[in-house]
């Protein structure tokens, strides 16, 4: 009985609090809308290509030089990809160098009539280092198109100076007979050889930025009532009041599992309301299990009281206690997803994110509101109810009450 009236005093200050509902409630859900507005493209569950400017030289004015252009460079599955203008060398050149162009092509002088005298024709592709990946994929597209017309102009070529080397037919037809190179260069040029698809399955479509940071920043704040309660104990233990409740009947283990159990319906509370705030204000979907989501909840809450614990007992002052649960949220939140998105991260720093609160949370959250069922929460919880129990007992033990 002491234990819950303990607790309940507790929950009552830190309702009256208006800085503590502020930075618990106000501040997450403030985060959550800007980085849910200004990311919900990043995160869209159907992404949109990004078109980019390309620039193309043309110095031959020729047939298959127009072609190149006009049948595959602005055709209708790259014109989805490339913004293709036309423009001199040296003006290719700088915009290329100054960072404003991914990429241009230089179609040489001379290249059509070099086609069809069977001689082969050499395209230039410039690229800017900065973006490196799109200057490849614009010098893959002119690769293919050169290969295709190259292996076009082979094999019309060979089949010719073997009838000539054969005399069935004169050298002096020759000229007339490589006509044929420009027209079968123009008909493989305008078949499609390169297709721009997007496509998004409904399984694989993603969370939404809005969904990704309410649970990122729920359960980084979360980690914020471990402060506060971690921050109260010490402030309790200073102010002497720890030590008239000594001086009661109450046992120890009663004062300090009701300063605990405070911490946890705080938290539980804090979540409650973020879950529900984002639903109502952002049609966030925490997923369709109802037990998970609850399991996972308590779990995390959990794994935050017994890190308050231990605040309370590696600080010696409320200062420190702030400085050191700071570097622990921050950390946490950081390297186990709250803040940017696991899968952006290296293998290497993904095995130390698992040693974190955050990214055992973030693993079942995301997981839930992927439409998974209730087995996907079984093993964060495990591991966030171990990281409870590792962080009580650690607490526990050190902990001082005078």
């Amino acid at each position: 009985m002491k234990l819950l009236t303990v607790a309940l005093k507790d929950v009552k200050i830190t309702v009256r609090d208006r800085e503590a509902l502020l930075i618990l409630l106000a501040m997450p859900f403030i985060i959550i809308a800007i980085l849910g507005l200004a990311l919900g493209e990043t995160f869209s569950g159907s992404p949109r290509l990004s078109k980019y400017d390309v620039a193309v030289v043309d110095k031959d004015k020729g047939e298959l030089a127009k072609l190149f252009i006009d049948k595959t460079l602005k055709s209708d599955d790259l014109s989805r990809l490339l913004k293709v203008t036309e423009m001199t060398e040296d003006e290719a050149r700088k915009l290329v160098s100054m960072g404003d162009l991914a990429a241009g092509i230089i179609i040489p002088k001379g290249f059509s009539e070099k086609i069809k005298r069977g001689e082969g024709g050499k395209l230039e592709v410039i690229g800017d280092p900065g973006q490196k990946i799109r200057a490849a994929i614009v010098e893959g597209i002119t690769r293919s198109f050169a290969r295709r017309v190259s292996a076009v102009t082979i094999g019309v070529k060979t089949p010719l100076n073997i009838l000539v080397e054969s005399k069935a037919i004169s050298p002096l037809e020759l000229p007339a007979t490589t006509g044929l190179l420009t027209k079968e260069a123009r008909s493989a040029v305008t078949k499609p050889f390169i297709r721009v698809q997007e496509e998004t399955k409904a399984a694989e479509r993603g969370l939404s930025a809005i969904q990704y940071y309410s649970a990122g920043m729920a359960v980084m704040f979360i980690l914020f009532s471990a402060m506060f309660g971690a921050v109260s104990l010490i402030d309790e233990r200073h102010n002497m009041t720890l030590a008239r409740l000594l001086t009661t009947p109450s046992r120890n283990s009663s004062i300090l599992g009701g300063k605990l159990v405070g911490v946890f319906f705080i938290g539980i509370l804090q979540f409650s309301a973020l879950v529900l705030a984002t639903r109502l204000m952002f049609g966030v979907q925490w997923g369709n299990s109802l037990p998970g989501l609850v399991v996972l909840v308590v779990s995390t809450v959990l794994a935050s009281t017994g890190m308050s614990i231990f605040i309370a007992a590696a600080a010696k002052t409320t200062k420190a206690a702030a400085a050191m649960s700071q570097v622990l949220i921050q950390g946490m939140a950081a390297l186990g997803g709250s803040m940017v998105p696991l899968q952006a991260f290296p293998d290497w720093l993904k095995n130390i994110s698992q040693f974190t609160i955050n990214y055992w949370a973030m693993n079942g959250f995301t997981q839930l509101m992927n439409g998974k069922s209730f087995e996907v929460i079984i093993l964060p919880s495990i591991i966030l109810l171990s990281f409870c129990v590792i962080f009580l007992s650690l607490g526990i033990w050190r902990f001082r009450f005078e």
